[in-house]
Order: C-alpha cells, then structure tokens, then sequence
C-alpha cells in the first residue's frame, strides 16, 4: 500500500495544482468558466478526496488492495476524461451541446443602450473558447487526465508484484 500511497498522493496533489490555476485564471484573469469548464472541476475534487483517504488509510495501517485503489482514482480521471472530450467535440463543432453551454446572445435583444449594461450577464459559452497555445482548456483537460491515467498504470504495474 505504500506504493499506491505514493501514486495516489502524486495524483492528489497534482489535482490540487490543477484546480488552482484554473481558480486563478477564473478570479486572478477573470476568465468566466462555462458550464462544462465547471463541471470538468468535479473529478479533480473527487480525487483529492480519494487520495486523502488512501493516505489516512496508509497512516492508520489499514489494508486496501492496490487494484481497489486504483479502481477508485481511475473512475473520476476517467469521468473528467469523457466530460473534457465532450467539452472538446462542442468547442470545436463535432457535436451539439445539450447542456446550458450554448450561444446565450441568440436570445438576447442587442442594441446600443442595453449592450454594455448586459456584457457581466452574458455567460461564456462554447463556441469561442479560451486558447493557450493554440488548444482550449478542455483540450489541456484531456491531456491532464490522460497524464493522471498514465501515472496510475505506470505505478501499478511497476509496483504491483509488491502487492500480490
């Protein structure tokens, strides 16, 4: 279990860098998050969670196999994976939202005295993302998870002949 600690701590902490750039760019840069750029939050939460808890569980001395450690941190990376190439394949017009991410100035009445007094109530919306690098965040999202994935297998397989 030391190992899977060690991975999972890993896999912990780098969630907790991810959720701070992306709270730094939301309230240092003032770059608005859309709906799916939120929900692709939750998995890094759920990780962190399920890393503290391998790690109490360590200090504890209490048993968890290394698949079922595995099992419970490579759900949401997997989760957080599917939500981002969803995101992904809606900013780059490979499918239709069907969620609230949509064009929130099609039913909006445009006109010179409303347009400056409504720019703060007009959420982001999908089909002009944020690009770093020519890639939008969603796209770093899927690189991030695949990352966290990495990181998991190339731990358990390395060190799963201590396990069993």
């Amino acid at each position: 279990m030391k190992i899977n600690m060690t991975v999972s701590s890993i896999v912990g902490i780098y969630s907790i860098a991810v959720l701070i750039s992306v709270y730094f760019m939301e309230y240092a840069l003032g770059w608005k998050p859309c709906d799916l750029c939120i929900l692709q939050r939750y998995p890094y939460f759920i990780i962190i969670i399920i890393s503290i808890t391998l790690i109490v569980a360590r200090v504890k001395n209490r048993t968890i196999s290394s698949k079922l450690a595995i099992t419970l941190i490579l759900a949401p990376i997997i989760t957080g994976l599917l939500i981002a190439v969803y995101h992904f394949g809606v900013e780059n017009s490979y499918w239709r939202n069907i969620s609230a991410c949509s064009d929130q100035l099609s039913n909006i009445d445009i006109n010179t005295e409303n347009l400056l007094s409504g720019l703060n109530e007009i959420k982001p919306n999908c089909s002009d993302p944020v690009k770093l690098f020519g890639l939008s965040l969603s796209g770093y999202n899927i690189l991030s998870n695949i990352l966290m994935t990495l990181i998991l297998l190339v731990g358990w397989r390395k060190f799963k002949k201590k396990f069993n």
